[in-house]
Formats: structure tokens, sequence, C-alpha cells
């Protein structure tokens, strides 16, 4: 989901007013939005538990991710050269997440899951978890986005790196690799403590802002790939320039290989609290943004409105609740025991759903210019 209202930048180098269109980027949005669908609905559970969890588990992962270094890349170097931009984002991040928790409150109600929740639950909510179970990824952006801003406004980019990497680091621990953690141990209290506050490490505090500098670093390399003398912030993560094609290729395939890997290997060993966090998902999430960067040639989501995944991934749950409901009534079962029939109901719904949104609210949006012009 892109919480941004365009989709391209100025070409490195460039004039400013000329933009640059990344068709690679704008088709993976619409893949991930996808990927976060698949996630919720274990599309492939009805034909093999096994493949749906690499499926859901592990390739699905890279959603998010991705969406947060498309921030990292677009936004924050808008931000970091206009501080009125910067908050202009946070605010329109914060009304996306108000007017979310006010849409899905009626489902919170009729589940009961404010039921006996003091204030202290509630505010974990709002501040962390989210109200629902996907809206985790707003707060996530608003602490991240901050942390992130501030750190890049008073520390250099190499200091900050660093510290997102520690931070992410220190999560993995309350992630995918809980289950090494010894039993009663000091630094299992100390996660445990953690999750009194933050029910995941997959969190704005220790997820987030790694993915956005993962961003940022691209932007600063391919800024300096485009200019002729060095840009005004310097940096030597992972290096001052992307590598050529061929080195993203055999990153992204060793990347993915280790990632792979690595996701089935803790599922094995039975570790994971929770499968958000993988080693090697920040390599592997750099090299395929950079090979996202390097396609070439027309853009097929330039006819679709441009905050389509954005819909997509704020409705599907609603349009997942409809489908079972749907299920429901009619008895057609299969829709809700076929777990790809399933999928596919609740993605092609949530895509009709978000396209007839954004439609609507574009023509909105064109009738309050055209009245008070």
């Amino acid at each position: 989901m892109t919480i941004q209202k365009k989709t391209g930048a100025a070409v490195p180098g460039q004039a400013a007013a000329r933009k640059h269109i990344y068709p690679g980027i704008n088709c993976f949005k619409l893949l991930a939005a996808l990927f976060v669908i698949m996630i919720h609905t274990s599309p492939l559970t009805s034909l093999n538990p096994e493949a749906d969890f690499v499926l859901t588990r592990i390739l699905a992962r890279t959603a998010v991710p991705f969406f947060f270094m498309v921030t990292g890349f677009f936004v924050l170097p808008k931000a970091l050269a206009d501080t009125h931009r910067g908050l202009l984002y946070l605010k329109r991040i914060g009304l996306i997440y108000l007017v979310s928790i006010v849409l899905y409150l009626p489902v919170n109600l009729y589940a009961g899951q404010f039921r006996d929740a003091g204030p202290g639950k509630v505010l974990k909510m709002i501040f962390m978890d989210g109200t629902f179970y996907h809206l985790w990824y707003l707060p996530a952006l608003l602490l991240g986005f901050a942390i992130v801003w501030t750190g890049l406004r008073y520390l250099p980019v190499k200091a900050v790196c660093i510290l997102s990497l520690l931070l992410y680091m220190m999560g993995l621990p309350g992630d995918s690799y809980y289950g090494f953690l010894k039993d009663g141990s000091f630094i299992q209290k100390l996660y445990q403590g953690i999750f009194h506050i933050s029910s995941y490490t997959r969190n704005g505090l220790f997820f987030t802002p790694v993915f956005l500098m993962l961003g940022y670093v691209i932007f600063l390399q391919y800024q300096a790939l485009g200019k002729a003398e060095k840009p005004e912030r310097t940096i030597s993560l992972p290096g001052q320039y992307p590598p050529c094609f061929s080195l993203k290729l055999a990153g992204f395939a060793i990347c993915s290989a280790l990632f792979l890997t690595e996701g089935i290997t803790l599922k094995i060993l039975d570790v994971p609290r929770h499968d958000s966090m993988y080693l090697t998902l920040v390599p592997l999430m750099y090299f395929l943004f950079c090979i996202l960067l390097d396609v070439q040639g027309p853009d097929p989501m330039k006819r679709l409105p441009a905050d389509l995944p954005l819909f997509i991934y704020l409705l599907h749950p609603l349009f997942l609740i409809l489908v079972r409901g749907f299920a429901g009534v009619t008895s057609l079962d299969l829709f809700v025991e076929n777990s790809l029939l399933h999928f596919l109901a609740v993605a092609v719904s949530s895509f009709a759903g978000a396209w007839l949104l954004a439609v609507l609210l574009d023509f909105i949006r064109r009738k309050r210019i055209n009245i008070t012009s």
C-alpha cells in the first residue's frame, strides 16, 4: 500500500520538474497488497500446508518491508528537505489511521475486543498493536518515520543506519528467534516485559526503522549515481553507488536461497514466536528494491488509482468477513473451506471495493476543486 499521492520522483541529477516513473515499483505495490491478503487467508492450505507456509510466512513477508522502503525512498528525502512536508505526511498517516480505527470499531465491539480492556490495553492497541490485526502497520509507520526522520536531522546517515540495524537485531529474539531464549532467563523476562507494551517486536521501534533507512540509503545511492558531484549526504553503507545489475541479480538469488533456508529451518526447529523478522530479509530487500527500480518500460499500473494498494490493504479484512458471511448465508461453504477459492474471493472483492472507493474519492476531490475554482 502506498501512502503517498504520487509514485514518481525527480530523476537524480535532473530538473525537479521532470518525473521518473518506476513501473517495477508500482507493479510490486499491487503484488505486495496481494501478499498481505495471502498472509491472512493462507491460499494453499487446502492443497499443501508446507507450500502455504513458504508462500505466506516467508515469501509474503517481503510485502510490509517493501512498503516501508517505498516511504524511505520517496518520502523521507522530501521530508528532510522540507520540514512542513514531513509534518503533512505524518498528519496524513495519522488521519488515515483515525479513519481506519473508526471503520473497524463496529467489528471490534461485535467481537468483544474491548470487553474488560483497561486503559493500558486500549493504549497498547492504539499506539502499538493497531486496533485491528492489520492496522499495526500505521502506528508502526508513524513511530518509525518519526524516529528515522529525527535521527537523520541530527546524526550522520551511517549512524542512523547502524542504530536502525541494531534495533532490528534486538527485535529478532522477540520474533522468529524467540525459541532460542532460555526459559526463565533474564533476557526472556526482558522480552516478556516488552510484550506488555507491544505484543510483538514487529513494531515501529524494532522493525520499521531499518527498512525506512534501507529505502533512504538506496535513494542516496541512486542520487549519487546520477550526479557528477557527491551528494550533500555521503554514505558508506552498503556503498557509495548501487551495484551493477548483474551483481544485484546475483545478490538477490543468493539472499533468496538464504531467506528460504532460514525461514524453513526456524520452522523445523519450532522457535518463532512470530514470523515477520528474519536475518536475511534485510539484504534480500535491498537487492529486490534495487532490481525493481531498474525495471524500465511502460507502467501497467498507470491507469489504476494511485491509492489502490493502500485501499486494498485497509479494506481486505472487511471483505474477508463479508465473504465468510456470504458463504454462511448461502451455504456455499466452498468459499471458506477451499483456501484457494477463499483467497480469490477475498482478493477480487477487495480489489473491486478498493477501486470503487478510489474512483469515488477522486470524483469527490475533482468536484471540490471545480466548486472552489
